[in-house]
């Protein structure tokens, strides 16, 4: 119930969200602390651990040698971008590390989304693998109290045959119908060790190791001319005060809905690519948006007047 609530309060006060990536936090920049030892993901804001592993949090502030960055105890790797990275086992006698992450807002019925991450094998790791995958879940996973494989089928896989390197980051990617509600992301191997396709890595220690980094989930859309594309949102900036900007990459008409947190309709307005919205009467607070095309909800989110 503690990590419930703090995750939350987190979402609710975060500063940042923006109308683009639902992961918030997907870059593991925003930290509470540095890393002190292993198995701190925890330590990177409104990331957890879902079960008994200890994924770890890599950060170049930290002052013990084996948590940072470029250089830790599973490799020498810069950052794709920042100072910053989560770490996972993904193999190793039927023993699996997890890292989750709730989504900024749930995820819409029959809406679909893109997501992206980068990953890297610890140049440390004796394996490598293809194994990477995320699932979304409509409730937290957590407290499973062992290392075993979780049970669950997940929506995004990396391509097989596709091995993790310790050399460059490898984008993994994929598309998703959401049946509406996911709220939680979970990035891990959901195979177990027989299902599991393994390299030789050539480092000492007896995992497959990967960095992640920037992760990202975005809306997907299909525009005035049929075609379908990653819908570019932007509402700026974030905590607002007397103007909330809002643009977005379709030429047809859309429409921005504000609400209060008690969920009345504060503001509403259609426009066509872009509008400022007057916003100097809403009192200081939280405010829940959401942007309609063609009458559908395309995206959902929260926003910070100060």
């Amino acid at each position: 119930m503690k990590t419930i609530n703090f995750l939350l309060i987190l979402l609710l006060t975060c500063r940042i969200c923006n109308g683009q990536n639902l992961i918030p936090n997907g870059d593991f920049e925003q930290y509470s602390g540095c890393p002190s030892y292993y198995g701190q993901i925890d330590s990177a804001l409104f990331w957890i651990n879902p079960n008994a592993g200890t994924p770890d949090y890599f950060h170049e502030c930290s002052t013990f040698f084996n948590t940072g960055v470029p250089h830790n105890g599973m490799g020498d790797q810069g950052a794709h971008s920042g100072v910053a990275y989560g770490g996972i086992s993904l193999f190793g006698v039927q023993s699996r590390e997890y890292i989750e992450t709730p989504l900024t807002s749930p995820l819409i019925a029959n809406t679909q989304y893109h997501f992206e991450m980068y990953a890297n094998i610890g140049n440390r790791a004796q394996y490598t693998t293809d194994a990477l995958q995320v699932y979304f879940s409509d409730t937290l996973i957590a407290n499973v109290n062992s290392t075993s494989v979780l049970p669950f089928t997940p929506q995004v896989s990396n391509t097989p045959g596709v091995f993790l390197n310790d050399v460059n980051w490898t984008l993994i990617s994929g598309d998703y119908t959401a049946h509406g509600g996911e709220s939680y992301l979970v990035i891990g191997n959901f195979k177990n060790d027989a299902s599991t396709a393994v390299q030789n890595n050539g480092g000492p220690f007896n995992t497959a190791f990967a960095y992640i980094e920037d992760v990202s989930l975005t809306t997907i859309i299909t525009g005035i001319n049929g075609q379908t594309g990653i819908v570019g949102v932007n509402l700026f900036p974030n905590p607002f005060n007397d103007k909330l900007n809002v643009s977005i990459n379709t030429n047809g008409l859309a429409e921005i809905i504000l609400y209060d947190i008690a969920s009345r309709k504060m503001l509403q307005q259609k426009f066509t690519n872009s509008v400022s919205l007057n916003t100097e009467q809403l009192a200081n607070g939280i405010y829940i948006y959401e942007l309609q095309n063609k009458n559908e909800t395309i995206e959902k989110g929260k926003v910070f007047k100060q």
